[in-house]
């Protein structure tokens, strides 16, 4: 399995596959509603997939990397992991602090994450004070009851670190009963509710006050006016105490007048005047950087964003340099962020002018609607607070336990309408007076109308109403532009004009790359170089020679090597080639990572001349586990998944739920630190190894026992369902012990007399384990009876094997499955045929459904048959996921059913079988 760090899985089974077709249109916020819904038990981990490359992305968690540990780089990665790759092939470093801001930055978390556990403190010290019979201000209630502060969009972290920090001193210095102090309190507690909701300001301190009380609210009323985006107001203010030398805010309000400019500038939706806020804020801190020693880096930092935003060309060359080559960078997490930012900016912009080029002779995008455009402006208003709606439903008509929703009534009202008039516009639409319980509704939809217009008229909301981020670029199968149409202003600086070479597509970026490389002598350039050559590139004998003296512990050692044994299997040296690997593979395996490690083996494994060395090379060792978006080890999953449990939601105790989600990972966890085959080597056994082969790799040492008990049971699976009973028996003893579990019913097949009595024996074995295949299944192998199943058979048995794949760009296309060269002619024409034969038998739930039909049709007095017909009719009822869109055969599914109620009336497995229901159309 391959994977990317921040996408799903890449590599798909036909099964998923299948499903993919079907939901591509599905949106994620659909996706993320539906998971709202917890159920009763823990869901089981039925997408668990082992990850044994990444493909757009280093090996998690990123700090083997950012030390310097950079194995195979693609062109497929992202581009703040091949800058910070950059460095480490020049001969550079980073600091062990360095590295973990880069790792944090590579998880794309900058400067402006939310200040969740500064906040967190603020309210911690906060509660320490809380006077007897005194709660917790609303506003610091509320957000610690959904366990997060994301409801602060205007306060920095510094915001809450700065307050905790002057409360501790205050008390320190005065005590924490000093009406000062408490003084000091409230009116802190009444800015961070400017951080919220704009409008409430402290009071003034008197003449009468102490000094300390007076210059400290003197700089509350200034941060409150701030954050409540009255920047005019407070830059005055911060611009004042700047100038007073008794404030003890001297230098921070001078920081923060600075911070004003910015902050207005980035809320200025004219471009024009926002650009000339910009230059003001740039003017203010060039200057406050010469004059302060506190706060200069913090003006230096705030001066890149200003830089980002007026001259983006020229700060995309600034950091590329400062990545590049500059050690002691205290803000290089978010200059790396800022820097991958400019570079996609600028490049979307001149793919956005090719295109407009192309596009100039076609004609104009159609004029928006009048209905169109009302619709948005209507919508507009009520995001901006200049309307609400309110709906109102009719009374309920007799015997109808629902409201009719066609009778459904809203309007639209302006931000002062009053409730009475609400009611009368209601009794103006609908001719009439309103019922008791209409007027409940407009009551109840007004007070929550007037809460969510005054959240959207606060100031803050302007905050929210900007986009999540400023990212402007390309996320997901991206185009790369061409050398020719890179700007100038990406090749002034090395980090760039490397980067944009590794990534773009142009056949021309091979020989670019040797001038960049004849010229500097750099190993970034001959790594890059190695990426793109082809067996027909120029001068290629010349390059692949240098490329054989870098030494193994260089960084750009692995991707070299890789690219070196690509080219000499390209180019027939496979003697050659195999030599490399074998060298690569016993050495220091672990120097490398192990997408690295798995990388090579594959190439190993794709040069073995015998059966013993495919399987050899054939193991990889999981780099991580993904399931559902996240990426992790098994029993990290099972601890988050225990930790879900509420009781809001889950009508069973905290230990029931613990004990049922541990019951469901148990045999998933002996899988957690086990080795496995990526889903390419799965394709290749099962296109390629037949029966014969099957079986002699299921006896075979070289392969650990829990992978030898796939093959076992995909072979003795191929054997019964291709009626090879004698090939069946053979493997029997090693079902058994491979596979203790299915003992019990396992020995009727093991004593079984006769032919038929083996055969039905046989069929039983299938129908109570839905695992078994005759196709070794990719992914964490599963192994559940089907009354652990609870008799929900979705992803039961296997499907048709199919011949076609869809790429990632949704496109159904011709599945290419490599030869190994040691199988003989005879066997990969045995294989064709048992493939071929496996198609014409179709998806497994049907097959063995028509199976259990025709045994109970011969001899109906069998005592296993009504479980038998109980277990086709479930197999073959309607599911969601399936072989191929809703997996349903319902004239199986219902021969079954009749069979078993005519038949067996009186057997537990009739009464458990639901009523019939109309079948969905098909």
């Amino acid at each position: 399995m391959f994977s990317t760090i921040d996408r799903g899985p890449k590599k798909m089974s036909h099964r998923f596959n299948n499903f993919l077709k079907r939901v591509v249109a599905v949106s994620l916020a659909a996706l993320l509603l539906l998971n709202l819904a917890l159920p009763a038990w823990a869901c089981a981990p039925s997408f668990l997939q082992p990850i044994f490359v990444f493909v757009e992305s280093p090996d998690l968690p990123f700090a083997e990397f950012t030390a310097g540990k950079l194995g195979i780089l693609k062109p497929t990665f992202g581009r703040k992991t091949l800058a910070i790759a950059f460095r480490y092939l020049n001969g550079g470093s980073f600091t062990s602090d360095e590295q973990k801001a880069l790792a944090l930055a590579l998880r794309a978390k900058g400067s402006d994450e939310p200040a969740t556990d500064a906040v967190k403190t603020w309210v911690t010290t906060r509660k320490e004070f809380l006077k007897e019979n005194e709660t917790l201000a609303g506003i610091y209630v509320e957000r610690e009851r959904y366990g997060g502060y994301d409801f602060f969009p205007n306060c920095a972290a510094n915001a809450f670190e700065v307050a905790t920090e002057t409360l501790k001193a205050r008390v320190a210095s005065y005590g924490a009963e000093d009406t000062n102090v408490r003084a000091w309190l409230a009116a802190q507690d009444i800015v961070f509710q400017n951080c919220s909701s704009a409008g409430k300001l402290p009071e003034a301190a008197g003449k009468e006050a102490v000094e300390w009380l007076r210059k400290d609210r003197d700089y509350q009323i200034a941060a409150a006016h701030f954050y409540s985006l009255n920047f005019d107001h407070a830059r005055a203010l911060f611009t004042a105490i700047a100038h007073d030398p008794a404030s003890p805010w001297q230098e921070t309000a001078d920081y923060l007048v600075g911070r004003t400019w910015v902050r207005q500038a980035s809320l200025t939706e004219n471009e024009s005047q926002r650009d000339q806020v910009y230059r003001q804020a740039e003017l203010y801190l060039e200057a406050l950087q010469v004059r302060s020693n506190k706060f200069a880096r913090a003006a230096q930092r705030l001066l890149g964003l200003v830089k980002y935003r007026l001259h983006p060309e020229q700060r995309v060359g600034e950091l590329g340099r400062v990545l590049a080559y500059q050690n002691g960078n205290e803000n290089l997490g978010q200059d790396l962020i800022d820097y991958v930012w400019l570079v996609d900016k600028l490049e979307t912009e001149k793919l956005e002018e090719i295109e407009k080029s192309k596009n100039a002779q076609k004609e104009p995008e159609p004029v928006e609607s009048e209905q169109d455009r009302y619709y948005r402006e209507r919508r507009e208003a009520i995001d901006a607070g200049r309307l609400f709606e309110i709906t109102i439903y009719p009374k309920l008509k007799a015997g109808t336990p629902t409201p009719d929703y066609s009778e459904r009534v809203m309007l639209d009202f302006k931000k002062e309408t009053t409730e009475a008039e609400v009611v009368q516009a209601f009794e103006n639409q609908t001719g009439r007076n309103l019922s008791d319980e209409e007027l409940k509704q407009i009551r109840e939809n007004y007070k929550t109308a007037m809460v969510d217009l005054q959240y959207s008229l606060s100031p803050n909301r302007t905050l929210d109403r900007r986009p999540v981020n400023n990212h402007k670029g390309c996320s997901w199968n991206c185009e790369r532009l061409p050398l020719k149409a890179v700007p100038e202003a990406l090749r002034d600086d090395d980090l760039t004009d490397w980067l944009l070479t590794f990534q773009t597509d142009d056949p021309a970026g091979y020989l670019y790359a040797f001038g960049k490389w004849r010229e500097t002598k750099s190993e970034a350039w001959l790594a890059l170089l190695m990426t793109k050559a082809q067996k027909i590139s120029p001068r290629l004998a010349y390059v692949t020679r240098r490329a054989e003296r870098v030494q193994r512990d260089s960084p750009a050692f692995a991707t070299i090597a890789y690219n070196l044994v690509r080219l000499k299997i390209s180019l027939g040296q496979t003697a050659q080639a195999r030599s490399l690997l074998d060298d690569i593979i016993s050495w220091q395996p672990d120097s490398l990572p192990i997408s690295a490690q798995n990388q090579f083996l594959e190439q190993r494994m794709r040069l073995s001349k015998t059966l013993d060395e495919f399987l050899e090379f054939s193991v990889r060792r999981p780099v991580t586990f993904y399931l559902g978006g996240r990426y992790g080890s098994i029993r990290q999953f099972l601890a988050e998944d225990k930790s879900f449990w509420n009781p809001e939601y889950h009508n069973v105790t905290k230990e029931e739920f613990d004990l049922q989600t541990e019951k469901e990972y148990a045999p998933l966890l002996l899988m957690d630190n086990q080795p496995g085959f990526d889903d390419a080597t799965v394709d290749i056994f099962n296109w390629h190894f037949p029966l014969s082969v099957m079986a002699d790799v299921s006896r075979n040492s070289v392969l650990p026992d829990h992978l030898r008990r796939r093959f076992v049971l995909a072979a003795w699976t191929r054997a019964i369902v291709l009626k090879q009973p004698a090939v069946a028996q053979q493997l029997a003893s090693q079902v058994s012990q491979l596979a203790p579990e299915v003992a019990p019913v396992f020995q009727a097949y093991l004593g079984a007399q006769t032919p038929v009595d083996r055969d039905r024996a046989a069929l039983f074995m299938l129908l109570k384990f839905p695992s078994l295949s005759p196709l070794l299944q990719p992914g964490v192998p599963r192994f559940n009876a089907v009354e652990d199943m609870e008799y929900f058979m979705e992803l039961g048995w296997w499907c048709e094997p199919s011949d076609t794949e869809y790429n990632m760009q949704g496109d159904e296309v011709r599945k290419v499955v490599a030869k190994p060269v040691f199988l003989t002619v005879a066997q990969l024409d045995a294989a064709r045929r048992e493939r071929a034969a496996l198609v014409v038998l179709g998806d497994a739930k049907s097959f063995l459904g028509k199976q259990v039909i025709a045994w109970a049709k011969s001899a109906p007095q069998d005592p296993r048959l009504p479980e038998a017909l109980y277990i086709a009719v479930q197999a073959n009822s309607s599911y969601k996921e399936g072989c191929s869109g809703w997996s349903y055969d319902q004239k199986t599914k219902k021969e079954a059913e009749i069979i078993l109620r005519t038949k067996y009336p009186e057997s537990p497995w009739t009464a458990k079988l639901t009523t019939s229901e109309e079948d969905p159309p098909q």
